[in-house]
């Protein structure tokens, strides 16, 4: 395979992070990182357009990386990934309802050190979650594969653009450290695009128009919590996105847990709807 051009190293190569809905551990036992495990294998290895480069289950999020030269096909092996895993998931627990927060977060390569400095992020998450001390203890990660010559040939050219890649590969993950430089899936944040797509779909299951939505707090507080557990959204994020004050959420929350004070009374009227202050 011929070298990959440095200039196509953003639009080739990403990083993806899935993680589970209100953070929950839902690869937490053996079989299910298994499961995902194979999922990813079997959904990349037929399709010659995209390459797994390397990967890693945790017990709440998994990081993926990605050679492609087509994001359309990224999507769609994704979102049959993720699919077959959450039918697996509440068939197994017994549950139903989301199983992934939103559907996944992609963090574009910058350049080749960014690369694999992602590379070893990607091995080292489990020693830095203190699951392991050493990334060769760890099951559920292409770690193992690379130190057993186990991985694809085509995914070690793209990488090394060599197939004598062990020494190479033993250098970065001795000698690469940790810079900042990798998005952290505690501080996972949404583009405003996504977020503004997620609300047009909020608007239409509620059957309100945005504009309605700073007249009806019972709205902005549903809004806020579903922003704060899928964007992790804080409260100054919140008003500049409904183009509210501070003062109004201040107010919300305020007689959300008043609410909470008088269980014998949850629809008091301290929560009913009151015209708005524009000026807040």
């Amino acid at each position: 395979m011929p070298r990959i051009a440095r200039k196509n190293l953003v639009a080739s190569y990403i990083h993806i992070i899935t993680q589970g809905i209100n953070k929950e551990k839902i690869f937490r036992k053996s079989e299910y990182k298994k499961e995902y495990i194979k999922l990813i294998k079997q959904n990349f290895q037929t399709n010659d357009k995209v390459y797994l480069l390397s990967y890693c289950i945790m017990d709440n999020h998994t990081h993926l990386l990605i050679y492609t030269e087509n994001y359309k096909e990224v999507s769609k092996i994704m979102a049959k990934i993720n699919t077959s895993y959450a039918i697996f998931y509440n068939k197994i627990e017994d549950r139903i309802g989301y199983v992934f927060r939103d559907r996944y977060y992609i963090q574009p390569i910058k350049d080749e050190i960014h690369l694999y400095t992602t590379i070893v992020y990607i091995h080292k998450n489990p020693v830095k979650a203190n699951m392991v001390k050493e990334m060769d203890q760890y099951l559920y990660s292409s770690y193992l594969e690379y130190l057993k010559g186990e991985i694809d040939q085509r995914c070690i050219e793209i990488l090394f653009h060599t197939t004598e890649y062990k020494e190479r590969f033993d250098l970065i993950h001795k000698n690469i450290v940790d810079r900042g430089e990798i998005a952290d899936i505690e501080k996972y944040k949404a583009n405003p695009e996504e977020i503004k797509k997620w609300i047009d779909v909020f608007c239409q299951k509620v059957g309100v128009k945005k504009e309605e939505i700073k007249e009806n707090n019972s709205l902005i507080l549903q809004i806020m919590q579903e922003l704060k557990s899928k964007y992790s959204c804080n409260n100054k994020e919140i008003t500049e996105i409904l183009g509210i004050g501070k003062n109004r959420i201040t107010r919300i929350l305020k007689r959300k847990k008043r609410l909470k004070e008088c269980p014998l009374n949850p629809q008091n009227d301290d929560f009913k709807e009151r015209p708005s202050n524009p000026h807040l």
